[in-house]
């Protein structure tokens, strides 16, 4: 389907034989209605810029349809009548529309605090925990009731995500000209490539870093975390307060969370039984006592932690 047409057919400047064939296409598959989807939403959003801009429309018309003239000569032809029949502010967007749908994808508008809300792609979990994909690369681990909204729009430099509640492990796809900015009611959380864990509980934002560094600021402070520190912002009480932990568990196994905790409590632990080495657990093991530690670990996985000769072992 031709991009002119459907950008017609959306400013309703088609002739009834041209909004037929339009809407056979639409009816002939459901991805022909998902991109137009998309196409709509971008021409939903292009108005409110369009409205602020002080771009002179008719020469980037012009520069478009002589981008256009160098590689398809066909579509050349069809934007003539185009141009005659809209007037150039719409000239201007459909410009916009057909540029942008090449390449826009699933994600389309970027999210900016003042500009206006997110359009990007939603997640979000109910009674289970999910694992997703964001459209950079980046992989996320919602907890139950977690919900965020994700978007790497074109008209910004950044991608971003908007923590609306729960508790969420991120991995960061790294991208130094793209940073990862998330934005936590009035917390913000940038970074470069790594991972940690943010949790957002009404005014409180907690962040624990597994790897690499994060800033993180709220409150007029802002503090660089790296891995196992961990920073508490609570905007109602004016609560700001840095500490440690001992890991940030995704899937870790049994054998690999055994060695935090000889590292952290300088102990010697073993594992009785080669079926529980890879175990998985997935939560942040928060620095308190060796015996709550294993706690809850024994509890979480379903073994025993005992203490046989100066040694602490696990088993089944």
């Amino acid at each position: 389907m031709d991009d002119v047409l459907l950008t017609k057919y959306l400013l309703k400047e088609t002739s009834e034989a041209e909004a037929q064939v339009v809407r056979s296409w639409l009816a002939d598959h459901p991805d022909n209605g998902r991109y137009y989807a998309r196409l709509q939403l971008i021409w939903d959003a292009s108005r409110s810029f369009a409205a602020e801009s002080k771009v002179d429309e008719q020469a980037a018309w012009e520069r478009f349809v002589q981008r256009r003239r160098a590689g398809d000569g066909a579509r050349r032809n069809a934007a003539k009548p185009l141009i005659r029949k809209m007037g150039w502010l719409r000239v201007a967007a459909a410009a916009v529309l057909v540029s942008i749908a090449a390449f826009a994808g699933y994600y389309l508008i970027g999210y900016d605090r003042v500009a206006g809300p997110l359009l990007g792609a939603l997640h979000e979990t109910n009674d289970a925990v999910s694992t997703d994909t964001l459209a950079d690369g980046s992989v996320i681990t919602l907890s139950k009731h977690a919900s965020l909204r994700f978007s790497q729009g074109l008209f910004q430099r950044k991608r971003v995500v908007e923590l609306h509640s729960g508790s969420v492990f991120f991995e960061v796809k790294p991208d130094r000209d793209k940073p990862f900015v998330i934005q936590s009611g009035e917390v913000t959380v940038t970074v470069l490539g790594t991972s940690f864990h943010v949790t957002r509980n009404g005014d409180e934002t907690a962040v624990i870093v597994a790897s690499g560094k994060v800033q993180v600021s709220g409150l007029n402070k802002a503090v660089e975390l790296e891995a196992r520190q961990k920073v508490t912002i609570n905007t109602a009480t004016q609560r700001f307060e840095e500490n440690r932990v001992i890991g940030v568990l995704d899937h870790t196994p049994l054998w690999q969370i055994v060695a935090m905790l000889e590292d952290t409590y300088n102990v010697e632990i073993t594992i009785a039984n080669d079926a529980i080495r890879d175990l998985p657990m997935t939560t942040t093991l928060h620095r308190g006592t060796l015996d709550e530690t294993l706690h809850v670990i024994a509890e979480t996985l379903g073994i025993t932690a005992t203490r046989e000769d100066n040694q602490i072992v696990f088993k089944k």
